[in-house]
């Protein structure tokens, strides 16, 4: 048997370099709480921790994804409580305007309310998350919504024209009666063909709206999806629009007493279908935000579930692996001890 210095170093090397890498994963077992080499450890449960693993990642990415739909959500929710709150401060106006037509600065204040509350609804429509337009359906690339007063003040100057050419004498804002307008307003029209709703039907509205009648649908488990957008095309939006529009479109300053009461009249009834219409769209978006919601309890669930399945395939206890840290380190110290006393030993002491 031979004996030399290069043996015992060689062996001390070893040993402290087997020390040191069983020690490094002891402490990274320690501080995941998991097996440094699951697969070495495992064996063939490593497939299945794998599975585990693809079905955590999963569950949280559905979970991730669920908060920007929660977001988007309650953006819209908060959106459809302003256009309605602000829908119904109109109403009061029209209200108290109905009772005093006659009365023209209450007119003017009307005017200038429903303009302003247009322009409003308008700039809460076209409100983005995240570059996406929340309320153009799948065009969530596109603005929504945007002002065509104009369309409907041209399309009451074609009317006075046509009852103009049928009366064979010039109507204006100013002395068109109340009978025509009121026929005018009415959901059937005027006799000479024309109404004010014609501004606000399916090929008109285009003139507002960019939005598509096509939702975006989103996952949200995986065995349910909902729509998390809404459209400007939305009756109640069509109606609301049409009762600010109607107030500053067809010359109200300038009507006679009798026909700004059938203009009132006719805006009262349609921003209350709006507010109708705005409300059950609220009533959606809260059902929506609900069931994403249970969605998210159920995905949780599910993911401690699996969480726990990992756990019991790749954990280790953390006593265990502190005491197992603490015996390599001394393991380690005193090899470290060994292997700085070889170095001052001679063949000369060993013999």
């Amino acid at each position: 048997m031979s004996i030399s210095s290069l043996s015992f170093n060689a062996a001390t090397r070893a040993t402290i370099m087997r020390l040191q890498t069983e020690l490094k994963d002891a402490n990274t077992e320690l501080s995941s709480g998991r097996y440094a080499d699951v697969g070495l450890t495992l064996g063939r449960l490593s497939g299945e921790a794998v599975q585990y693993h693809s079905q955590e990642t999963s569950i949280q990415k559905m979970l991730d994804s669920n908060k920007l739909v929660t977001s988007r959500l309650e953006v819209m929710s908060d959106t459809l409580d302003g256009v309605r709150t602000s829908a119904q401060s109109m109403m009061t106006t029209l209200t108290t305007l109905a009772s005093d037509v006659g009365n023209s600065v209450a007119v003017k204040s009307a005017q200038d309310t429903a303009a302003s509350a247009l322009s409003s609804m308008i700039g809460a429509l076209n409100v983005n998350v995240t570059g996406q337009f929340l309320f153009a359906g799948a065009q969530t690339d596109q603005t929504p919504m945007q002002d065509a007063s104009s369309k409907v003040a041209a399309n009451f100057q074609g009317f006075l024209d046509a009852l103009s050419a049928d009366k064979g004498t010039t109507v204006t804002a100013a002395t068109i009666s109340a009978e025509d307008l009121k026929s005018y307003l009415s959901a059937d029209g005027h006799p000479l063909g024309y109404k004010f709703d014609d501004s606000f039907d399916d090929e008109s509205w285009a003139d507002w709206s960019n939005a598509s009648d096509t939702p975006i649908v989103s996952r949200i488990s995986k065995t349910e999806t909902i729509e998390s957008s809404l459209s400007t095309d939305a009756s109640a939006f069509r109606k609301i629009a049409a009762a600010y529009s109607l107030m500053n479109s067809i010359g109200l300053e300038n009507m006679s007493s009798a026909a700004r009461k059938e203009v009132a009249d006719a805006a009262l009834s349609r921003i209350n279908a709006g507010i109708d219409g705005t409300t059950a769209l609220e009533a959606q978006v809260g059902t929506r935000l609900n069931r994403v919601s249970l969605a998210d309890t159920t995905l949780a669930t599910q993911k401690t579930l699996v969480q726990n399945a990992i756990d019991r395939l790749e954990g280790v206890d953390a006593t265990e692996a502190g005491l197992r840290v603490t015996a390599l380190e001394t393991q380690l110290q005193a090899s470290y001890t060994v292997t700085g006393r070889l170095q001052n030993l001679s063949l000369l002491n060993y013999l």
